[in-house]
């Protein structure tokens, strides 16, 4: 029989609005308001969409670099060279021919300062290309020297060409799972404490705090490795992207002192490989804190009677890029890192982005919570020189 004193008030939430199975609780949109001090680079990269896939995958297509090298000196009665190798997937001779055909234009600057302009006739599978000169009949053309495709060039009513559509490559990085657990026994969640309402709320709270900081570090520093029956899964974050590319020039492994130079030479470089920028250059605060020592006559602050010294929050390069500098709370000083922000997103698992659960009873005079995300970084533009590092700082 219901009493109508005892009736829940209509629009109220209570534990009747609850269904079952209700106790893990998807509260990722937490992570969506999320900008903590603790975590400034995760503040600064955006969500994708999630997956349901074993791992979260991305096509990468290129055009090449708009050159190939001889790999030896080409004399300046030469007819032929031949394509230098190199390790790149998209280097590869296969893809490096598809930018070379009958007709293709190329230009070069020989030992004698003199240009030379070459028309390609032929080319073989293993690379021999075979041309004629246009412009360029004194010097040599020195080993590794970059021969610029300047375009392809067919006479009226050619016959059609050979197909030049390039391979794509799938990348791909796997979910990992970051978990926080809070145990709280009956006469702990009891106690009044000093400051704090709610021993179980606050535990939470601090937990989601620390989940939020490992995820930015495993951005930052992870490595990646397969999930097994007895191992657990490991994303790849900037540091294991880059470092399985350390060859490259990307990836500086020998500076311990970094100059301003190094910030400017390594912005033009990842720009030239077709990083749009802005960058985010994060780091431990000793190498930020070298931006306001460099040159302090260039360092700019509002006037102000009240204020004084000098802080650097964004640095123009030479090559009109920006860099926004990000300092590191308690990380490693050997790694800097230069990211092009907007080439990287964070993904979910599908549903698994933030859950958040109170686990059963099991008789014990006490209450288990946990905090549990699946997620991945999906890191664009690492095997071109979007991105660059440095792992050697002092």
């Amino acid at each position: 029989m219901a009493i109508a004193e005892h009736a829940i008030v209509s629009n109220a939430y209570s534990t009747q609005s609850i269904t079952a199975n209700t106790n893990v609780r998807d509260v990722s949109s937490l992570l969506d308001l999320w900008a903590h001090k603790w975590t400034p680079i995760l503040n600064r990269i955006s969500w994708g969409p999630d997956s349901g896939g074993l791992v979260a995958e991305w096509v990468v297509e290129h055009l090449g670099w708009g050159y190939v090298k001889c790999n030896a000196q080409v004399a300046s009665i030469a007819t032929d060279f031949v394509i230098a190798s190199v390790a790149a997937r998209h280097e590869t001779l296969a893809e490096q021919l598809k930018m070379l055909e009958d007709g293709t234009m190329l230009y070069a600057k020989k030992n004698s300062n003199s240009a030379a302009i070459w028309i390609v006739t032929s080319t073989t599978t293993t690379g021999t290309v075979t041309f004629t000169a246009l412009l360029g009949s004194s010097g040599t053309l020195t080993a590794s020297s970059k021969l610029y495709i300047v375009g392809h060039f067919a006479n009226e009513g050619s016959s059609i060409f050979p197909d030049t559509s390039r391979a794509r490559f799938l990348l791909s990085n796997k979910f990992a799972i970051l978990r926080k657990d809070t145990r709280i026994t009956g006469s702990e969640a009891a106690t009044d404490m000093y400051a704090v309402q709610s021993e179980p709320q606050h535990q939470n709270a601090m937990r989601l705090i620390e989940l939020q900081r490992e995820r930015e570090w495993s951005v930052l520093y992870s490595s990646g490795q397969a999930r097994t029956s007895t191992v657990a899964s490991y994303i790849y974050g900037a540091f294991g992207y880059l470092n399985s590319v350390s060859t490259n020039d990307w990836v500086d492994t020998t500076t311990t002192s970094l100059a301003e130079k190094d910030i400017n030479d390594m912005a033009a470089r990842c720009w030239d490989y077709g990083a749009e920028g802005p960058f985010v250059l994060c780091g431990e605060k000793s190498q930020i804190r070298k931006f306001t020592q460099w040159d302090q006559a260039r360092v700019r602050t509002t006037p102000d009677a009240k204020l004084g010294g000098h802080f650097v929050n964004r640095y123009m390069t030479d090559v009109n890029i920006e860099v926004e500098l990000v300092p590191l709370r308690q990380c490693p000083v050997n790694l800097l890192f230069m990211l092009d922000i907007n080439s990287m997103k964070l993904r979910a698992k599908k549903g698994r982005k933030l859950l958040f659960n109170k686990v059963a009873d099991d008789g014990g005079d006490y209450t288990n919570w946990y905090f549990l995300s699946e997620y991945t970084l999906e890191m664009r533009g690492y095997e071109k020189g979007y991105h660059a590092m440095w792992t050697a700082l002092t």
